[in-house]
């Protein structure tokens, strides 16, 4: 775990410091959360204290070490166990949750909602004929990447898709290769879509299948989700869920500042829909019959 401090966290006219704990996953995987986040503390007279995970289960022990510099507030891109929870309530210091959204925390909460990401993505590629499906899941303690995945199966169970392969990623391009050789050693008949619970996945796999000489997406489809700026590279035109992290990000400067000023407030939890972007890497639309003439 790193903790870097705001060079100016302690100049004149700051109303005090925020704690930002982000994963280092995250912060590859979203390089523009940080100055997002910590430009609108700022414009909020708060100055941003970042400690870097890790890994998300990582979270506990660092708001051991950020409790300690004079902090007021807490943003935490990881989900802190209900210990850590209490404490930091019975030492008077409000707590948001951002993209870590769980009803067993007595916090504030701005995350996108990614189990309605998962679910409308999967009903997607369900509407456009796809049945047997592969998904390359995340880390065990990604509440993010358990989210997306479950509403994936979820909606994939509802609309009773033939096959459901699951095997696991950690979030990098090369799990993603990984995890494509391992579902496709499990059956005999492809998958003909590839869910990735983030792009680096969906984009390593995406790789490894053109590798085999398979046709993207003639013959299976991938997606994934985040929106990063990769994935529009031309290479890769990947269809992915993306986060609206500008007004995430607005959202949880606004909330942690009234919390600080106004303690009495009571949480409020706040879920923003993704956005779907259509690329090249998913066939959505049901193919059109070949007419056989003569």
């Amino acid at each position: 775990m790193a903790l870097v401090r705001d060079k100016s966290a302690n100049s004149g006219g700051s109303r005090g410091q925020v704690a930002l704990l982000i994963a280092r996953a995250t912060m590859l995987a979203y390089p523009e959360l940080l100055p997002e986040l910590a430009g609108r503390l700022e414009r909020r007279g708060y100055r941003a204290v970042l400690s870097v995970l890790e890994h998300e289960g990582d979270v506990d022990s660092a708001l051991h070490h950020v409790a300690g510099v004079g902090i007021v507030g807490v943003i935490a891109a990881a989900l802190p166990s209900l210990t850590e929870v209490f404490a930091l309530e019975k030492a008077g210091l409000p707590l948001l949750l951002y993209n870590c959204f769980t009803p067993s925390v007595r916090a504030n909460v701005v995350s996108c909602n990614h189990r309605e990401c998962g679910w409308s993505i999967a009903m997607r590629l369900i509407d456009a004929g796809h049945r047997r499906f592969g998904i390359i899941s995340s880390p065990a303690d990604s509440l993010v990447g358990r989210e997306r995945v479950a509403g994936a199966v979820e909606a994939l169970e509802q609309r009773r898709a033939r096959e459901i392969l699951i095997e696991p990623g950690d979030f990098s391009y090369e799990s993603g290769q990984d995890a494509l050789d391992r579902i496709f050693a499990r059956v005999p008949r492809r998958p003909t879509a590839i869910i990735a619970a983030n792009d680096a996945m969906a984009i390593g796999a995406m790789e490894r299948a053109r590798a085999l000489d398979i046709r993207v997406p003639r013959q299976i489809s991938f997606v994934g989700f985040d929106g990063i700026g990769i994935a529009r590279w031309p290479a890769y035109q990947l269809t992915t869920m993306r986060q609206p992290l500008r007004r995430m990000a607005e959202a949880a400067a606004a909330a942690i500042a009234d919390r600080i000023e106004h303690p009495d407030h009571q949480p409020e939890t706040r879920l923003f829909a993704g956005e779907l972007i259509v690329g090249k890497s998913a066939r959505l639309e049901r193919p059109v019959p070949t007419r056989v003439t003569g």
